[in-house]
């Protein structure tokens, strides 16, 4: 049994290297919110990845750059460009250290079928919010961000995907349960229970009042075990509208009884593995889906690919409103790449004028009568100008 999981509901910046252990961290539940469409999903993780960063001190001194992203029925990989400062040792013995620019690619890797259940985690750090998948590999391709709420949604496409793919993922708890250790049995002499060792934020347990190390002592009336609390968890989720765990917890201050209230997971599983199975024509009529990107006619080369922002874009690009064109990727080596627009960038103007139209930017684009670009890039605008010998 893991340490939050049974059953079988489903529960910005890559970091890779675990956060510090030093650093103050709370776990808190959350229960993924199904995206309707497998495309939707990848277009979320692709757009957020630009804006994504390093978590804890390994976010002062390096930078991640989106150059390639690619998922299949195996998983999500991320590809990126590394640079940043490090410290090298100087002289014979290295007493000595020097800081020094260093440029390298790393593969962020998520396997879907070692994905049990997700954590998001708030560390006290630069990034603060990360994104966990648990399972057989845990922390395997952890998932930074800077805000809670874009935690979600990286953890919604996640989940999404992994379901989308064959997963059955196992729903959290909401708090950890092992064995009661010597102190708590000398604490409660006879009884036998399981230690509550960590309560998740926002989650079933903390709102029906269990705390940290409490002991739970019996779950709908049966002596606590992991097992135990598994199956009673289990029998609640399943009910339509879910269900209450009931556990008798020993204090200090003495017993009490809680109920712990679990939601029914609505899992659209069949839905999402079919659209893997039997994929849509990619000229087909997609309404709920992210307008696919647009490549421009034949023409000046510029090596960028765009697509229109939508209104689920606000919230994790940091826009006031709904307006102008994603850029999806970057063609290495290209005038966009020479001008230093990024993936992730919000095209806002082009020539001093308000984009708007897309076909209307790809002329202009490949017509090369595009001087200057203004864009919207994590959270502030950017200047960037055509080289004059263009």
């Amino acid at each position: 049994m893991s340490r939050r999981g049974s059953f079988l509901a489903a529960a910005l910046c890559i970091t890779l290297v675990s956060p510090a252990f030093s650093l103050a961290r709370n776990t808190h539940w959350y229960q993924p919110h199904y995206m309707a469409r497998v495309d939707q999903a990848a277009n979320r993780l692709q757009f957020l990845a630009p804006h994504f960063a390093p978590s804890g001190w390994y976010a002062a001194s390096t930078h991640f750059t989106l150059t390639n992203f690619t998922q299949n029925e195996l998983g999500i990989n991320m590809f990126f460009n590394e640079s940043g400062v490090k410290s090298v040792p100087q002289g014979l013995l290295g007493l000595t250290s020097i800081d020094t620019p260093y440029t390298q690619d790393t593969v962020a890797s998520i396997v879907y079928a070692g994905i049990q259940f997700f954590e998001i985690r708030n560390f006290n750090s630069p990034t603060p919010w990360c994104v966990y998948p648990m399972g057989k590999e845990s922390g395997n391709g952890i998932i930074c961000v800077p805000d809670e709420g874009t935690a979600h949604q990286v953890a919604d496409a996640l989940a999404t995907l992994a379901v989308a793919y064959g997963n059955n993922l196992n729903m959290s708890f909401s708090m950890s349960l092992g064995p009661m250790t010597d102190k708590e049995q000398r604490k409660h002499p006879g009884q036998t229970g399981c230690l509550v060792r960590e309560v998740d934020a926002d989650g079933p347990a903390e709102k029906a009042g269990v705390l940290e190390n409490d002991v739970v002592h019996t779950v709908n009336g049966q002596a606590c075990t992991q097992q135990a609390f598994g199956v009673a968890f289990a029998e609640a989720i399943s009910q339509p509208q879910g269900g209450v765990v009931r556990v008798e917890i020993l204090r200090k201050s003495g017993p009490r009884t809680l109920d712990l209230s679990f939601p029914h997971p609505v899992i659209p599983a069949a839905q999402l593995r079919q659209q893997v199975a039997n994929p849509a024509p990619q000229n087909a009529a997609e309404p709920t889906a992210a307008p696919a990107p647009a490549a421009p006619p034949a023409g000046v080369h510029f090596g960028i690919q765009v697509r229109p922002v939508i209104a689920d874009d606000r919230s994790p690009l940091a826009l006031s409103r709904a307006q102008g064109l994603v850029v999806v990727s970057v063609e290495n080596g290209s005038l966009a790449d020479t001008m230093g627009i990024l993936a992730g960038d919000v095209i806002l103007q082009v020539n001093g004028a308000d984009v708007g139209d897309m076909q209307q930017f790809v002329q202009t684009v490949r017509g090369g009568t595009a001087k200057t670009f203004r864009v919207w890039r994590k959270g502030q605008t950017v200047d960037l100008t055509v080289p004059v010998s263009f």
